[in-house]
C-alpha cells in the first residue's frame, strides 16, 4: 500500500477535484489513458499502463467526504492485467501540508526488484560484465535474459578457467574435476545449467524464484573461486609478516 499527499479532495457540489486529474463531473476521467503503477511482471518497478475502464464511488455526509476509484489497467510493456483502487476522504489530511491523503492499491501485488551484484572488483573483466548485465536484467523484469545471462557467466568462467572445449556439461565436469569446485557445487551449476538451457533454447521464461536460486548459486561460485581466495592470501600475507611472538 503506498500513501502520498496531493492537493485537496473534492466534496460533493464541487466542480473539480485539485489532485491533477480532470473534473471529476466526466464520469471517466482517466479511462483511455496511462498512468504509473507497479508491475509484478516487469520486476516489480512502475511501468506505464493504460486504464481500460474506470468507476469511481462518491460518497458523504455533513461529516466526511470522500470516494474511491476503481480501475482496470493493462501494463504497456508485458499486456499484463491489473486492478488498482485510489480512495481518499476528507478526514484523512496530513497535518503537515494540510492536503489529503490518497491510498493506492494494487493487485496483484508487486514487490520491486533489487537485487544487488555481488563485489566484482576481483572478478575478470569478462566475467564482471556478462555477470552486471545479468543483474540489470534480472532487476528489470527480463527474465529469459536473466536465466540466459546466467549460463554465459558460467561459460565465461569456464573460459577463464581453460576448461577444454565441449559442451557447457563437460565444462562444469571438467571444472569440478581440475579442483575449482566440488562435486555438490558442481551439481549447484548443473542446476543453473538447466535453467539456462530452458531460457536459450526452449525460449521459456523462467519464474522470478528460479532466477533468484540460480542468483544464489552464481553469486556463491564466483565468490569461493574468485573472491575467497584473494581473500586468504590477504590474510596470509599479513600474518607471515608479523614478527614472531
Amino acid at each position: 500500500m503506498v500513501s502520498f499527499g496531493i492537493p485537496g479532495i473534492r466534496r460533493p457540489g464541487d466542480g473539480k477535484r485539485s489532485t491533477g486529474y480532470r473534473c471529476l463531473s466526466e464520469e471517466h476521467h482517466m479511462e483511455g489513458q496511462q498512468l504509473l503503477i507497479p508491475c509484478s511482471s516487469c520486476g516489480g518497478n512502475r511501468r506505464n499502463h493504460h486504464v481500460l475502464k474506470e468507476y469511481i464511488n462518491r460518497w458523504g455526509n455533513e461529516d466526511i467526504q470522500g470516494e474511491s476509484v476503481y480501475q482496470i489497467c493493462k501494463c504497456a510493456g508485458c499486456n499484463d492485467i491489473r486492478f488498482r483502487i485510489e480512495s481518499s476522504n476528507s478526514d484523512d489530511i496530513d497535518y503537515r501540508t494540510g492536503e489529503a491523503q490518497i491510498v493506492e492499491n494494487v493487485y496483484p501485488e508487486a514487490i520491486e526488484s533489487s537485487r544487488l551484484p555481488i563485489d566484482t572488483s576481483r572478478l575478470p573483466d569478462s566475467i564482471a560484465r556478462i555477470y552486471k548485465e545479468t543483474v540489470i536484467a534480472f532487476n528489470a523484469g527480463a527474465l529469459i535474459l536473466a536465466g540466459g545471462g546466467l549460463r554465459a557467466t558460467v561459460e565465461a568462467l569456464c573460459q577463464d578457467k581453460n576448461v577444454p572445449d565441449g559442451n557447457l556439461q563437460s565444462k562444469i565436469d571438467n571444472l569440478a574435476g581440475q579442483g575449482f569446485l566440488a562435486a555438490p557445487q558442481a551439481d549447484l551449476l548443473h542446476e543453473e545449467r538447466y535453467l539456462g538451457n530452458a531460457a536459450l533454447h526452449e525460449i521459456v521464461a523462467p519464474s522470478k524464484l528460479d532466477v533468484q536460486d540460480g542468483f544464489d548459486i552464481i553469486d556463491t561460485l564466483l565468490t569461493t573461486i574468485y573472491i575467497l581466495p584473494d581473500k586468504a592470501e590477504r590474510l596470509r600475507l599479513k600474518r607471515t609478516r608479523q614478527p614472531a611472538p
